[in-house]
């Protein structure tokens, strides 16, 4: 989709649009009104427009209703079900305005009358394709948000790995000290046991890091999201250890699998992790952090529960805005709007609520795969 300038006052958007209508005079009437200003493609029933919008980039859809074996409404479905974005106009005659109606309920952005006025259908036209520029420009800055916030956890996370990872190095530089300063031919087998478990830590470590810089998206496999509370926790360990924070899991045994993004779902929770340690900077009693998951009769939920001051009632849907922090200078707002934003990507939901000690506690939860 491009933006072609007009005069100082209006913009408009040239598009690609897809007219389907199984009667030639209708169809040919649109290509002629549109062709001028956009790019027209042509389908004549709903199996020919979904092999044709499978393969082309398609802004907006103008269907007629009544068709053939398949009408337009079962199309406007499968659009919002496949490519959601895409907006789509109705053609409808006089005897099928309840129909039309239902249409609308469905996700249609409009319908018109046949025979159609010119200017009602332009007008509906430049409405849906500048819908549809706003909506890819919401996706581009979501996916920047998205990408900001995970060079931010990194570096959180990456700057305590490598700090811990000083430790067994200087243990493994001890060791070899002392064996390269033994005579004897044969060097004790504890010795070298040590410095080969020192090594495998090591490897851990950068083994940790690396999976975290691979952030392919939208990859969706089966997983255990046991697997993802413990991946994050021992990532977070150093954090944690700084802090002088007890850290307790729960993970429920035998607990149903799911699909996902591994590595977006354990972004989700690292934020929460971090979040709940930052939380707790202040807090002069004990400071706890408690990981559980759990099964539900739908879903699947992990939470991160806090000993920290909590979240205010009027606060606890306005966290989630992206760029809006309760952090002050220390906060970029970009955290918690990546977990909802993740977590809707899997269908799933995030609330907070207050822990049983005061503190926040977030639940993530996802749909059991069937």
């Amino acid at each position: 989709m491009q933006e072609v300038q007009g005069t100082v006052a209006e913009t408009k958007v040239r598009g690609r649009i897809l007219i389907v209508d199984d009667e030639n005079g209708p169809r040919q009437a649109l290509r002629m009104l549109l062709k001028e200003d956009h790019e027209v493609f042509l389908a004549v029933d709903v199996p020919s427009a979904q092999a044709l919008l499978a393969e082309q980039l398609i802004d907006l859809v103008i269907t007629d209703l009544r068709m053939p074996r398949q009408s337009g409404v079962e199309l406007l479905r499968w659009i919002k079900a496949n490519l959601n974005d895409i907006e789509v106009i109705i053609l409808t005659g006089f005897g099928e305005l309840d129909s039309a109606m239902t249409a609308v309920e469905c996700g249609a952005l409009a319908y018109v009358v046949k025979p159609f006025d010119t200017q009602v259908m332009l007008r509906h036209v430049e409405e849906g394709l500048q819908k549809r520029v706003e909506e890819m420009e919401r996706r581009r800055l979501e996916e920047l948000a998205l990408e900001a916030n995970r060079f931010e956890t990194l570096g959180r996370f990456v700057t305590g790995m490598l700090h811990d990872l000083g430790t067994p190095l200087a243990v493994i530089t001890g060791q070899l000290e002392i064996v390269l300063h033994k005579a004897e031919a044969d060097v004790p087998r504890d010795r070298l046991n040590v410095i080969h478990g020192q090594i495998g830590l090591c490897t851990d470590i950068v083994r940790s890091a690396m999976n975290f810089l691979r952030h392919e998206t939208q990859r969706f496999s089966i997983l255990n999201i046991n697997d993802v509370a413990d991946a994050c926790l021992n990532v977070s360990q150093p954090v944690t250890q700084k802090a002088n924070i007890k850290v307790t899991r729960e993970l429920a045994q035998n607990i149903p699998i799911c699909e996902g993004d591994f590595v977006l779902l354990r972004q989700a929770v690292l934020n929460l992790i971090n979040n709940a340690c930052q939380a707790m900077d202040d807090v002069d009693g004990p400071r706890e952090l408690h990981v559980r998951t759990w099964r539900e009769p739908e879903d699947i939920c992990i939470a991160v529960c806090d000993s920290g001051p909590g979240i205010p009632p009027d606060l606890r849907t306005k966290i989630f805005d992206t760029f809006f922090s309760t952090k002050g200078e220390r906060g970029t707002g970009l955290g918690l709007a990546a977990v909802k934003n993740i977590m809707r990507r899997h269908n799933g939901d995030v609330i907070v609520r207050e822990s049983d000690s005061g503190g926040a506690e977030f639940v993530l939860r996802f749909p059991i795969k069937r």
